[in-house]
């Protein structure tokens, strides 16, 4: 198979800003694409003590990555903005359509125990019992192509799952929402797709680190083993997540998504790392790695 071109990177620079979104520690702003009515969310990498983390990478590999699962999510591109590094997400929400996130949700159906932190390690009533008791009149996103009639909480058990592949540890109650009509003819309520995966594929590992742990027989397995799904109620490894939501889910959405990641092949997810730049190798070789150890990981959680 021949190789495919790397992803490309668009300046954004001359894009007229519309909105600021204030949640979260980078800068965010959502611009106007030029001669278009699209709207994208661009984010800035963190630059911490020199060290630039890989959000951009992260997200743009995680939405390829997501699409071979049959994942409905964001389109993302890598972009810069002047000096600014980083990626550019588009707009999930439909017209006659408005975002709520978890967060809204799950406070206006009174979810047990559920108290909104937005840091620290205590998120009580973040669960997935709850998540599925509040998306019941909920239905699947516009875009989800799953091939059975797949309730809202369905589909987002694949997005646990998901999760657990690329070791995104930051499904929090505001990177996941619903989507709400407008008017009364506009249609019932959605979930989103799913979003904002910056925080995935080890993104803030150092390199010196990466290659002590690709050097050591069971470094990446052991890196992977202590992934927690750490915005949840209980901070659950990733992979205990995943079989919880999937255990809540239907008998059909049981079988799909672990099917679904069983067809996505080493290789396949090895074209996709190929293709992002910005990446250093040993991020690429980490990644690669972290993909095929979670992937095992999974699968044999949910046989």
């Amino acid at each position: 198979m021949p190789e495919e071109p790397p992803f490309p990177i668009i300046d954004v620079t001359d894009w007229e800003i519309t909105n600021v979104e204030t949640s979260g520690a980078e800068a965010k702003f959502w611009l106007e694409e030029p001669d278009t009515e699209r709207h994208w969310l661009f984010k800035s990498v963190t630059i911490k003590n020199g060290h630039v983390h890989g959000e951009d990478w992260a997200e743009k590999a995680a939405s390829h990555l997501g699409r071979l699962m049959g994942i409905p999510c964001a389109q993302v591109e890598l972009a810069v903005r002047g000096e600014a590094v980083g990626s550019i997400s588009a707009n999930l929400r439909p017209a006659l359509y408005q975002m709520q996130p978890g967060q809204v949700v799950l406070e206006s159906c009174r979810a047990p125990g559920y108290v909104h932190h937005s840091r620290g390690k205590l998120h009580p009533g973040h669960s997935l019992e709850n998540i599925r008791d509040a998306l019941a009149g909920a239905m699947a996103p516009p875009s989800s192509e799953v091939p059975f009639n797949a309730s809202a909480f369905d589909i987002f058990a694949g997005y646990v799952l998901f999760d657990a592949w690329i070791a995104n540890q930051d499904r929090h109650d505001n990177n996941w929402s619903v989507l709400i009509p407008i008017t009364a003819t506009a249609g019932p309520m959605l979930l989103s797709g799913s979003y904002d995966h910056a925080s995935s594929l080890a993104f803030n590992e150092q390199d010196i680190r990466r290659e002590t742990l690709l050097n050591q027989s069971d470094g990446v397995a052991g890196w992977c083993a202590r992934g927690k799904a750490n915005r949840f109620e209980g901070r659950p490894k990733l992979a205990e997540a995943a079989t919880t939501a999937l255990r809540l889910a239907s008998t059909e959405a049981r079988e799909y998504w672990p099917e679904q990641l069983r067809r996505v092949s080493d290789g396949d997810a090895r074209q996709v790392l190929s293709r992002v730049p910005r990446m250093s190798d040993v991020a690429r070789m980490f990644a690669t790695k972290l993909l095929e150890a979670n992937r095992m990981g999974v699968l044999n959680a949910c046989a």
